[in-house]
């Protein structure tokens, strides 16, 4: 749905309709210069995660700019890692953080007498940092809040329980906003933004709800990979009914960890011992569904 903006070397900068219509209300409301800082400060936050997903020698090759800020598509997925993912998730905040910092002694003169920039125009650049640095740390995707929470929780429930997680916080939060921008739209018209970005917020958690079984099998698959180049990676053993289907098992997955699926029968008498190849190969070849005694050896 996205509109290029611009190439830069192997990077493609995005624009997607809502951010352009939330742009198109704030300059009929008169405020042309102020939007255009907002646009740049929209794009220095997305420009800080792709630095620090670069220091971790992670590529962003594609930005897509949002009204709350925007995702960068990486090259590799960041969910293997959550140290990383929470690290270059917190980068954007901070950007913001920072901004909102330096403004804040700019316009209180510990920098000197301001000069460049009135009053006004600064007051609305803090308000601006200071809304993009709370809304993004809000705990839902696909805001960065939500991934610092995935990060945070798919060391213990596992990364598809995560995800799952993070993304009904998101719907919550935009039905949350929706409601919000309408009832204060009483005093200012311009708060029907925040019903805007509500709305959108809802829209994006439910593709990220839609899309985590895909960005779980390519973490799995990546899994696997990294198991081969570096020969030995933590184990974890999990206990499971034969009655127990795949994605049930997929779903206690964690992080960095390498899983053994020891199987029971009714008795609890163990069956067989799987390994998570083993599980994924079943995943792919014959759906999600199947219980775990259809991968037993007969």
């Amino acid at each position: 749905m996205s509109w290029r903006l611009v190439k830069l070397n192997d990077l493609e900068i995005f624009v997607h309709p809502f951010f352009l219509l939330f742009i198109f209300l704030w300059i009929l409301a008169g405020l042309p210069i102020q939007t255009l800082f907002l646009f740049v400060l929209v794009l220095g936050h997305e420009l800080t995660h792709m630095l620090v997903a670069k220091f971790y020698g992670i590529k962003i090759f594609k930005i897509e700019l949002f009204p709350f800020g925007g995702v960068g598509y990486l090259a590799k997925p960041l969910e293997m890692n959550p140290v990383k993912e929470f690290m270059v998730a917190g980068a954007g905040p901070i950007f913001n953080l920072l901004m909102l910092i330096i403004l804040w002694n700019y316009k209180t003169g510990n920098y000197g007498p301001p000069v460049f920039f009135d009053s006004s125009l600064v007051s609305f650049l803090l308000k601006a940092n200071f809304f993009l640095f709370f809304f993004n740390l809000l705990p839902g995707l696909p805001l960065d809040g939500g991934r610092l929470l995935r990060a945070s929780l798919s060391t213990r429930v596992g990364l598809y329980k995560a995800t799952e997680i993070a993304a009904s916080c998101g719907k919550w939060l935009g039905v949350f906003l929706v409601i919000l921008g309408i009832l204060l739209s009483y005093f200012d018209y311009l708060n029907l933004s925040l019903s805007l970005m509500g709305i959108f917020l809802y829209y994006a958690a439910g593709r990220e709800q839609q899309s985590a079984v895909y960005v779980f099998l390519r973490y799995l698959l990546r899994k696997e990979k990294m198991l081969k180049r570096y020969k030995v990676i933590k184990s974890e053993q999990l206990v499971a009914m034969e009655s127990t289907t795949v994605l049930e098992v997929l779903k206690r997955f964690k992080p960095t960890r390498y899983h053994q699926v020891i199987v029971l029968n009714q008795a609890c008498r163990v069956l067989e011992l799987l390994s998570e190849s083993q599980i994924l190969e079943a995943a792919l070849k014959k759906g999600m569904d199947i219980p775990l005694r259809g991968l037993l050896r007969k």
